[in-house]
């Protein structure tokens, strides 16, 4: 069976809305407060770098996905155990979206609704998506960047229209100092979204069918992604204030609830769910998918197709118990990523390329065939 292959825009599309998926809905990198759109710039410079050390694997050992060069690199032992516990990681990080995102739908918009009934209509489309293969979800990616950043420029035209933005609520930018902005930078928005996001990627890169284009891709979709989420979350701040954008759930929501155009166009809320569906399934699909690309690999299981229904309901149990209330889900988002995630985001992918660094210097030269027989 043919490998399935995505093309450099299809990629594009994924990252972006990956990046973009739940970022926007919610307060992100609480230290900077009024100058996180400042924290999310400096944020990408961190972002383009550690991209870079997942491109060195993708060119280095093409059609490889993380748990085959983790292999390489470290053994065929340590490597294995190190690649497992990636598994869960994606299908807890999963389960984590897929509570927010029903979360946020019983909140705005279906209260008398069950949370239970909301998660098992969202995973059977991912379970569905999935089945179908990468070719069909990236094909699939494109449309909906397309309609979301239509969404983006409608919802902007109304903020805007509406009168209700308020460019003092930026300033003063740096009126605590530099350490807040730059811890609000680092680990926070640098980790939630651009190196969780990277780790998932390590899976679906090694379909791209340009490969000599995956390093340009990338860094226009991290910068296009970082633009995107700046002057979102500035505009939110700009209607909010700060204070009330710290204290927002869904500040998106918040702002978007509060356009009010000659008395005549209002609740215009629909917008922002339409960009959380969108944000959400994919955000919970790509995890999903690492998860079963590695499971797949680990164990050797030729039909991926198989994991799929088992690790989506995986997925929807433990979506179920994660969390007892909103506060309860922040509160372990906040101690994740801090201690959780940056292990597995950025400390185990730099821990591979440094070692991969030191064998290739000081390990055994290859020896060239040709050139052995001659002096033979």
């Amino acid at each position: 069976m043919e490998k399935e292959r995505i093309s450099p825009s299809q990629l594009f599309a994924l990252m972006v809305l990956f990046a973009t998926g739940t970022s926007l809905l919610y307060p992100i990198g609480i230290s900077g407060i009024r100058s996180v759109w400042l924290s999310i710039l400096i944020s990408l410079f961190g972002a383009v770098v550690l991209y870079q050390v997942i491109v060195y694997f993708h060119c280095k050992y093409p059609g490889m996905t993380l748990s085959g060069y983790s292999r390489k690199i470290l053994g065929k032992y340590i490597g294995w155990t190190l690649s497992l516990l990636y598994i869960p990681y994606f299908i807890h990080t999963a389960a984590r979206n897929l509570r927010d995102g029903s979360d946020l739908l019983v909140t705005a918009l279906y209260d008398q609704t069950p949370l239970f009934f909301i998660s098992v209509l969202m995973m059977i489309a991912v379970v569905y998506v999935l089945y179908k293969g990468i070719e069909v979800f990236a094909r699939m990616a494109e449309i909906y960047l397309l309609i979301l950043i239509g969404l983006g420029v409608i919802g902007n035209l109304l903020v805007l229209f509406s009168g209700i933005i308020d460019i003092k609520n930026l300033f003063p930018i740096v009126d605590k100092g530099w350490g807040p902005i730059l811890k609000s930078a680092y680990p926070n928005i640098f980790i939630f979204p651009f190196a969780e996001m990277f780790i998932c990627f390590t899976t679906i890169l090694p379909h791209l069918n340009k490969t000599n284009l995956g390093k340009r891709t990338g860094v226009m979709a991290i910068m296009f992604s970082g633009l995107v989420l700046t002057f979102t979350h500035a505009v939110e701040i700009s209607v909010l204030g700060s204070n009330m954008y710290k204290r927002a759930t869904f500040p998106l929501l918040d702002t978007i609830s509060q356009v009010s155009i000659a008395d005549f166009l209002q609740r215009v809320d629909a917008i922002v769910i339409l960009t959380l569906i969108i944000g959400v399934f994919f955000k919970i699909a790509i995890f999903c998918y690492a998860a079963i690309i590695v499971s797949a690999d680990l164990f050797k299981i030729p039909n991926q197709e198989k994991l799929v229904l088992p690790i989506g309901i995986v997925v929807f149990y433990i979506s179920m118990i994660v969390s007892n209330s909103r506060t309860e889900q922040v509160e372990q988002g906040k101690f994740l990523i801090t201690f959780v995630y940056p292990l597995f985001c950025v400390v185990i992918p730099v821990l591979l390329f440094v070692v991969d660094l030191i064998r290739k210097r000081f390990g055994p030269k290859p020896v060239n065939i040709d050139t052995d027989e001659k002096s033979k």
